[in-house]
């Protein structure tokens, strides 16, 4: 019996053929690659298998693909050999090459997604950039991506492109000289790095088949809300400029904004603007640094949050409030989804949303096109009356009162989720795991005062308890009892678990609870946190202590492993082991299901302390840096716990979503997922069915997970939508 998480090579060299195609396209591969697939031509194929030489297959006319029987007897039999499962093709973004080979080629047997591996998403577990180029740099890699190919591309493939092999033979052979280096960088870097195991690659194949079954779009819907998220860019800088009195006439003035609202705000409102106090000579009063104001989105949040704690509020503030509102949604891309969705479908479908190991130092799913993962989860009350009424053709004055007076933009946020629709005639069960974080942290931690807090979850699973953490949570922060904690301060008690968790503390606990549309003073917040602490000291054993790392926790653990390489040292139901010689040194982690995490490149460091504004060097402290992607972070114990506990919920969904394409229940097929949420679609008499069964698989657990509590809540409807009265079921 295969182990699915045994170290080493996964594939031995000589079963693998690295390949890498280039295309002529007929529209911009920002419409996404399904799309950009199915108007394309495959004009160059590079490939080698195992160690053996790169060979080339090109067109000589560019107006027609690569033809199968042109191929080489090789790299036929090897198709072969990958189609009976005794080898694999690997690319570097994988996906793009699949969809070149079975759509954008005349007569290529199909290439399904157990005969392709990624290189990229084997690089990115070790925290490696994804762009091929920077990777293999990283990695110190012999062969080097040839930095002339954006240049050659502009030449050859894109859409405009008019240079042909025989107007421009020299730059044809340099641009083939290129993608055969592709090639020879590929394999090195594939070489450099550690092989993922059979399990992570059975997760990488069901996501791919995932991408490729996608998901439908109500395509009426998604034509009215692009045509009004144009229109909305006219309205809100005419009511921008009527607000500040021509003072500010687009979202993106963010300077004129802050001076603007400097000038209205109280002075505590001021404060969230600020992001470094006014600094002055203390004997002659001389500036020395002056104050300095953000609008990120965090402090936009905020100031939304202290001015709707305020109401009601005078003139001037609520023309405030109304800017804030205007700046962070019309400011926010995400209306243009709609634009993206209608560039990217294909009869009605987008597809390929989803890239493996995208988040790469806790392997988490991230979201392309779309970003599917990133849509606004609030409930919209309006929800059928906006979608009826954009339908319509609603003009815009009308569909800005529609049920509340929330800019349009933030109407067509909130509508984007609904957009994703079942088929006709089906309907989606989806399901979500209950605090699924707020379980797994303490559960990792295998502490007696942390069961303590998992029994809590277990008897309100079976509803034995029907106070949660967040009630409990809220009540010792109040001093209330239970039965007197009412919705609004559970939610405090929520977003203060949330916020403290992963060791954050006042200011992280501020922008959470501004992120739920809380207002609190930075002495509450301070207040809270201790609080927290105090009556969660199981959190602080399992993060340890940043100033004495031989004390305990996983920082200590971390700091162990570092000082004697080779060996395991574990705390709760994580590990770590430090390798000296893989990729400059890696701190790797090891999660309760066996996969492991890398921080790459680590060590302590002495860190130039320096002053945003001088760029002079003011101090400096010694830090535990690490690499990933092209930069260098600091690991402190909060980011250790927090990248724990996303990788272990992230392996929950992703051995699920296994679970649920081996279970052979093609009736149900999984359509989308988020980190904490899965959906199927089903015939719609068979909907209720699907969600039990979506239930218990999500419910079931694994080996691995013994003693997690799990639960999780399912609905049914026939679109996406946190709207549970308007679903259509």
């Amino acid at each position: 019996m295969r182990d699915e998480r045994a170290p080493g090579a996964t594939f031995a060299l000589a079963d693998i053929c690295f390949c890498d195609f280039e295309s002529k396209g007929r529209v911009p591969i920002a419409s996404g690659t399904d799309r950009y697939a199915r108007h394309a031509q495959a004009i160059l194929l590079a490939w080698a298998i195992g160690d053996g030489p790169v060979h080339l297959q090109a067109v000589t006319d560019l107006t027609k693909p690569l033809r199968w029987s042109d191929m080489p007897r090789e790299l036929r039999e090897f198709h072969t050999r990958a189609a009976s499962g005794g080898g694999v093709f690997c690319a570097h973004n994988a996906n793009f090459d699949r969809m070149i080979w079975n759509h954008s080629t005349r007569g290529f047997p199909p290439l399904l997604p157990r005969m392709l591996i990624d290189s990229r998403a084997q690089a990115a577990a070790s925290g490696l950039p994804a762009a091929l180029e920077a990777a293999a740099r990283q990695v110190g890699a012999a062969a080097q991506k040839d930095k002339r190919g954006k240049e050659l591309i502009k030449l050859f493939a894109l859409p405009s492109s008019t240079a042909t092999p025989q107007s421009h033979p020299e730059e044809w052979a340099a641009f083939c000289a290129y993608a055969a280096r592709d090639v020879e960088a590929m394999r090195d870097l594939f070489l450099r790095t550690r092989q993922l195991p059979w399990a992570e690659w059975l997760e990488y194949w069901t996501s791919e088949v995932i991408n490729d079954r996608g998901v439908a779009i109500d395509l009426p819907l998604a034509e009215q809300a692009a045509k009004m998220a144009a229109a909305d860019k006219v309205i809100s800088a005419r009511e921008l400029a009527q607000l500040t009195e021509n003072k500010v006439t687009t979202v993106d003035q963010v300077a004129r904004m802050v001076a603007w609202l400097g000038d209205v705000l109280p002075s505590d409102g001021r404060d969230i603007l600020v992001k470094r106090i006014e600094e002055r000579d203390p004997e002659t009063g001389e500036v020395l640094k002056p104050e300095k104001s953000s609008l990120a989105r965090d402090r936009v949040v905020r100031l939304l949050a202290y001015l709707q704690a305020q109401e009601p509020l005078p003139a001037p503030l609520l023309a405030a409030q109304r800017l804030l509102q205007i700046r962070l949604y019309g400011g926010s891309k995400t209306p243009a989804k709609f634009t993206k969705m209608l560039a990217a479908q294909v009869d009605g479908v987008i597809r390929g949303q989803y890239n493996f190991n995208g988040a790469s130092q806790t392997g988490r799913f991230s979201a392309k096109g779309v970003q599917i993962h990133n849509l606004m989860r609030d409930p919209f009350e309006h929800e059928i009356d906006a979608i009826d009424a954009l339908v319509e053709g609603v003009d815009p004055a009308a569909f800005a009162t529609l049920g509340d007076s929330t800019p349009i933009s933030r109407k067509l946020s909130l509508l984007i989720r609904p957009t994703l629709v079942a088929a006709t005639g089906r309907a989606f069960a989806w399901g979500d795991w209950s605090n699924i974080e707020a379980r797994i942290t303490p559960w990792l931690a295998l502490d007696k005062e942390a069961e303590e807090r998992l029994e809590v979850f277990r008897d309100v699973d079976a509803g034995v308890e029907k106070f949660d953490v967040y009630t409990r949570t809220a009540a010792a922060l109040s001093n209330l009892p239970l039965e007197e904690i009412t919705p609004p301060l559970r939610q405090r008690g929520k977003v203060v678990e949330l916020a403290c968790s992963f060791g954050g503390g006042t200011n992280a606990l501020l922008s959470m609870a501004a992120s739920y549309g809380m207002h609190l003073t930075e002495s509450e917040a301070k207040a809270a946190v201790e609080r927290w602490r105090e009556q969660n000291r199981w959190a602080a054993r399992f993060w340890g202590r940043h100033d004495d790392y031989g004390s305990y926790g996983l920082w200590s653990a971390a700091n162990r492993a570092l000082e004697r390489p080779g060996e395991f040292i574990s705390h709760g139901r994580v590990g770590y082991v430090f390798l000296k010689h893989y990729l400059g040194g890696s701190l790797m982690c090891r999660l309760p299901s066996g996969r492991f995490l890398t921080y790459r490149k680590i060590k302590w460091e002495m860190v130039d302390v320096v002053d945003e504004d001088t760029g002079l060097v003011t101090d400096r402290k010694r830090e535990l840096l690490f690499s990933r992607d092209m930069g260098r972070l600091k690991l402190w114990p909060g980011l250790l716990v927090e990248n724990c506990t996303q990788a272990a919920a992230a392996d929950l969904l992703r051995a699920t979503l296994v679970r649920l394409e081996d279970a052979r229940q093609r009736w149900m097929p999984v359509r989308l997922h988020t980190h904490d949420e899965i959906v199927c679609e089903a015939p719609e008499r068979q909907a209720r069915r699907a969600a039990e069964l979506l239930k218990q698989a999500m419910e079931r657990g694994f080996p691995w997970t013994r003693g997690l509590p799990i639960a999780a809540e399912t609905t049914v409807g026939r679109w996406y939508s946190k709207n549970k009265g308007s679903m259509g079921l």
